[in-house]
């Protein structure tokens, strides 16, 4: 199956610019059958430098692009913060009607949240099958990269890893698709795990280190992970419905050797 693909992104960080061209760079190269139909960013020009690199890389490569700013139209309407705890904000169902709106036009098949940071609402779950790439191992910390890897360290975990999943209005928790995972114990991490004081932070060198290693693999396995799809290896499970779903760590870590360092 072809793949007509929504790429959906904030690009609050420079991981997101990466992703998308390990896509971009498979479909030319004719590694993925695909096509980018358009991308969808939920911030405009001028919101942060990131951002504005994102959204220059796609104008570049000629895809169609759509902006439309979250945090305007929050504080437009007089919305509230949507937390994850919580449920989703009214403005927020209102917001993505409007990208759904937006995106429908270019007849999209499946979406990829790449570093996106809304929860997407049902109403758009279910106009559109959503694979969210996420930095964590199944059952394994929710959140934003941050959070995950803060976490990680705070339990002395001994392996970290990514998933996709078909999204949900449960964060982080929607069916897994795909799935890898990775050491962070032994060889040269054990000097990082014993040279550690206090409390975790985002600014030792084996968060730094952990952060790292995922970057190296993310465009590597969500690659992996849309190549499954689109030859029939996996399927999209139906949401809040578990199905088989595909472990693709020898893959991953096959294709990293081949990465020049």
């Amino acid at each position: 199956m072809t793949l007509r693909l929504a790429w959906f992104a904030t690009a609050r960080g420079t991981g997101s610019r990466g992703l998308f061209e390990g896509a971009r760079d498979a479909i030319a190269a004719g590694r993925l059958d695909a096509e980018l139909a358009v991308v969808f960013c939920n911030r405009e020009r001028g919101q942060s430098a990131n951002t504005d690199a994102f959204l220059d890389a796609v104008t570049a490569a000629g895809v169609p692009l759509v902006a439309i700013s979250s945090g305007a139209w929050r504080k437009r309407v007089g919305g509230e913060v949507s937390l994850p705890a919580e449920a989703i904000a009214p403005w927020r169902h209102d917001f993505d009607r409007a990208v759904w709106e937006a995106i429908a036009p270019f007849s999209p098949n499946v979406g990829v949240l790449a570093g996106y940071m809304l929860i997407a609402t049902r109403e758009l779950c279910e106009r559109l099958p959503l694979l969210n790439l996420h930095p964590a191992e199944p059952g394994g910390p929710v959140g934003a990269w941050q959070e995950v890897i803060l976490a990680l360290i705070e339990v002395g975990a001994s392996t970290s890893g990514m998933m996709t999943q078909r999204a949900t209005e449960s964060l982080d928790r929607g069916p897994v698709v795909t799935s890898c995972r990775y050491p962070i114990r032994g060889g040269a991490w054990d000097a990082l795990w014993d040279d550690r004081r206090g409390p975790a932070s985002d600014e030792e060198p084996l968060f730094q280190a952990i952060r790292a290693a995922g970057v190296k693999r993310e465009p590597l396995f969500l690659l992996a992970s849309l190549q499954a799809l689109a030859a029939g290896r996996i399927v999209m499970p139906v949401p809040d419905a578990q199905g088989p779903s595909l472990d693709l760590t020898a893959a991953v870590e096959t294709a990293l050797v081949a990465v020049p360092s």
